[in-house]
């Protein structure tokens, strides 16, 4: 009878998992406007655009779109881009959304997944700079 309901609680539990990672990709397809990019440098300095340009799409496993963001630093401006154009995958055990462009796997941090909001992060290893997106759903 126990082994019984261990196997039933794992069942279970890996059911609610998959159903998981299913909602949570059916919340992702539709088209996402960007409404706020935080950058902190190598330095640890944080900088933000509460005006980023842009927009993100999903279709299916498939993401397209470009945003481009402007921030003012110390030494000026600074532009920064995330352009898409390729399929992405979800690792929620490791509360990862992952884009695939190109043979290139670019991991990102989610913070929030709903119907409404995404807010995810991204590092970036060559300018060594952290990048937080906020999307809204359009």
């Amino acid at each position: 009878m126990k082994k019984l309901l261990v196997f039933l609680l794992v069942v279970l539990g890996i059911s609610v998992a998959c159903n998981k990672e299913k909602r949570f990709s059916r919340y992702l397809q539709g088209t996402w406007k960007c409404s706020m990019v935080r950058l902190q440098n190598v330095d640890g300095f944080t900088f933000f655009d509460h005006a980023p340009n842009g927009n993100l799409s999903f279709s299916g496993n498939s993401v397209q779109g470009l945003v481009v963001s402007d921030f003012t630093t110390f030494q000026g401006n600074a532009v920064d881009s995330l352009n898409l154009n390729g399929t992405f995958t979800m690792d929620l055990s490791q509360s990862e959304l992952n884009w695939i462009q190109n043979n290139d796997t670019l991991n990102n941090r989610i913070f929030v997944i709903t119907r409404d909001n995404l807010e995810m992060e991204y590092f970036d290893g060559m300018s060594n700079q952290r990048l937080r997106y906020v999307f809204e759903k359009q």
